[in-house]
């Protein structure tokens, strides 16, 4: 065990395009005290803060990161992401129950929800609230105490004052610096706040834009927080003034961001080749960490994953079963209305019904539901995970220590497969009720028991027509279960990636579900 909570001595950070953002970085965390990270956007601050976090996801998208020395415990590292990332489909009382049910060295003295939130200056009763419906401050609040529950000692709070007004900024400042002191804790701040960094900061670090090194602001006369009670206003007030007009002054003086893209042409092609090649074979991979994450979690972790298959079936079954009903009761009388209208001339339309029979449906009901299935649910699910990336909510759950494969994609990957089964069947049966509604009005007999024996008792001419429609539902159920948890999971960056990442998992289902079924078509009738 080091005497420092973070060491990190040499890193350099550059851009895919080869520009450095950071250079040469030397940074020291003791135990107890909070370092502050300033400088202007796109400095290099909240990079530095995914080193230590994503930096296998750095080196993913084509940074280059490389360090002599990174030295801290990963399971005492904690984050408070920018806008608390708090997890959307749980309460306030969710979010830390979650946090404290993975801990990985829980101590004897046991607190409860209520005690974590008193900690961070909130009342028990909003346990049960929706996150939602929180405030930026409140928000801020209970992120921190979400990291706490989990048992983090050196944490990391990504511009924690964003959207708060300046009586929440100190105010938030003042509970962060209570929490150092009672918990012994440590902290870095990455902001670009100068309100807030002086509020907290033990140590001010601002990431020079010229050098792109850290420069230790005031290393001999800063006087420490100036939130800590034994400061005065005046000097409060003085300090924060000079640490304005120095933040200022950088930041007007830094010069203007230049991607040298001289050397990026033939990398960039390659990149984005390589990219590519990734989407393509990303399913698979995402439904291989699925299965093997299903069992542990499965035994070991048995509420989280149900209520993750829970939220799933609600989103991509419940809520647009109703349009799924709609829809597939339209296309089996209008499909069975048409057929009846143009059949062969001087066929009675009872007995051209007769002779289809709920062929139709058999035929139909899988590409049908499983191109509603992508462009509704699919997409559905693709966004939620989507706004999870974005809004950092998975790296919030990383950094409690809970692995996303396990926590989200192994119940998402089997709820997904469960709901297209139960859409296709309702699909299915919404065609033959289509079918039935115009056979009553067409006066056949029986008809019910007609259109179901294609189904339940089919002719043996048409038999492998069910089971090539039983080999394409089970294919398409884990198929587009696989295309969606990989498309939605993938790191997002705007919310243009969330729409792209939507749009490519229908546009590529679509493809390769048209593919299916005209490639089995052909083997069927050229056999």
């Amino acid at each position: 065990m080091t005497q420092s909570a973070l060491r990190i001595e040499k890193l350099r950070v550059a851009l895919p395009t080869g520009r450095v953002l950071l250079d040469d970085i030397d940074l020291t965390l003791k135990p107890g005290e909070v370092a502050v990270l300033l400088g202007g956007s796109g400095a290099g601050k909240s990079t530095l803060s995914r080193v230590l976090f994503e930096r296998e996801q750095l080196e993913r998208e084509g940074f280059e990161v490389r360090a002599t020395q990174i030295d801290y415990d990963k399971d005492s590292l904690g984050l408070v992401p920018q806008h608390g990332a708090l997890f959307d489909h749980l309460s306030v009382g969710g979010n830390i129950e979650l946090a404290m049910r993975y801990r990985k060295h829980p101590t004897d003295t046991e607190h409860s929800v209520a005690s974590w939130l008193e900690q961070v200056g909130l009342s028990p009763s909003l346990a049960n609230a929706q996150v939602g419906k929180l405030s930026g401050g409140q928000i801020q609040r209970v992120a921190v105490a979400r990291a706490l529950a989990s048992e983090r000692r050196l944490l990391l709070l990504d511009e924690p004052s964003v959207g708060l007004d300046p009586h929440r900024v100190r105010t938030l400042a003042r509970l962060l610096r209570k929490q150092v002191a009672e918990m012994g804790l440590s902290a870095i701040v990455v902001t670009h706040d100068p309100a807030f960094a002086a509020g907290v900061a033990d140590k001010l670090y601002l990431l020079d834009p010229h050098t792109r090194k850290l420069e230790h602001l005031f290393a001999e006369e800063w006087p420490g927080p100036v939130e800590a009670p034994d400061i005065d206003a005046e000097t409060r007030g003085r300090w924060l003034l000079r640490l304005e007009e120095t933040v200022d002054k950088a930041i007007e003086q830094a010069p203007a961001p230049s991607d040298d893209a001289s050397s990026s042409g033939r990398s960039s092609l390659i990149r984005g080749l390589a990219r590519s090649m990734q989407q393509q074979f990303a399913p698979f991979g995402a439904a291989g960490h699925a299965v093997i994450a299903a069992p542990a979690q499965v035994f070991g972790h048995t509420r989280d994953f149900l209520s993750i298959i829970a939220r799933i079936v609600v989103q991509a079954a419940l809520r647009p079963a109703l349009f799924y009903g709609i829809v597939s009761v339209l296309i089996g009388f209008t499909l069975l209305f048409v057929i009846s209208k143009v059949g062969g001339a001087g066929v009675r339309t009872s007995a051209l019904l007769q002779q289809i029979g709920g062929s139709y449906a058999v035929a139909l009901a899988p590409p049908l539901s499983a191109l509603l299935f992508v462009a509704a649910s699919g997409s559905a699910t693709n966004a939620w995970f989507g706004s999870m990336e974005l809004t950092r909510q998975t790296a919030a759950l990383e950094a409690l220590g809970i692995r996303k494969t396990h926590y989200l994609w192994a119940p998402a990957w089997l709820g997904l497969a469960i709901c297209y089964f139960l859409v296709a069947s309702l699909v299915g049966l919404g065609m033959l009720f289509g079918g039935w509604l115009l056979c009553q009005q067409q006066g056949v007999h029986g008809s019910w028991d007609l259109l179901i024996g294609d189904i339940v008792d089919p002719r043996p001419e048409r038999s492998i027509y069910v089971a090539r429609a039983s080999f394409l539902l089970w294919f398409y159920a884990w198929g587009i279960a696989s295309n969606v948890l990989a498309m939605g999971s993938a790191h997002k960056r705007s919310s243009d990636d969330v729409t792209r990442a939507m749009t490519g998992s229908v546009v590529s289902a679509t493809l390769w579900v048209v593919a299916l079924e005209l490639s089995s078509v052909l083997w069927i009738f050229g056999a």
